[in-house]
């Protein structure tokens, strides 16, 4: 697969918004409802809710030119919506080219903060990395 839509974050396969579509679209498919929120500000990139009152702050990092980087700032992101709340759970979702980048952070740090770790692959498969299962 060619590279050429991968280069910015609101185009492609590998982009950010390609990797919250699809990961919204499998939520809802696991019984999860994702809040409508504004494309850009300080909140999370999917802010989902279970009926028994479960809650899932996501953060989405797709393909860019400084993937290490941003998938720095998703991790820094998460960490600034934890608030101790109850029965809520945090995911980082990444574009699957960009997983070694997120992996930076050791598994056992990830599940000690408990955030899961998923990729969305260029075909639109979703994957559990590491983490709690949804």
């Amino acid at each position: 697969m060619s590279n050429a839509n991968m280069w910015t974050p609101d185009d492609g396969p590998g982009s950010e918004a390609a990797v919250i579509e699809v990961f919204t679209t499998w939520l809802v498919g696991q019984g999860w409802e994702c809040a409508e929120l504004p494309r850009y500000g300080d909140r999370p990139d999917i802010d989902a809710r279970r009926p028994d009152g479960r809650r899932l702050i996501v953060e989405a990092k797709g393909f860019t030119r400084d993937a290490g980087t941003d998938l720095d700032t998703g991790y820094g992101q998460l960490l600034r919506r934890m608030k101790g709340e109850p029965d809520t759970a945090y995911a980082l979702v990444v574009a699957g080219s960009v997983v070694r980048f997120a992996q930076r952070v050791p598994s056992e740090v990830r599940n000690k903060l408990g955030i899961s770790l998923y990729t969305v692959d260029a075909s639109g498969e979703v994957e559990l990395i590491d983490g709690t299962p949804l």
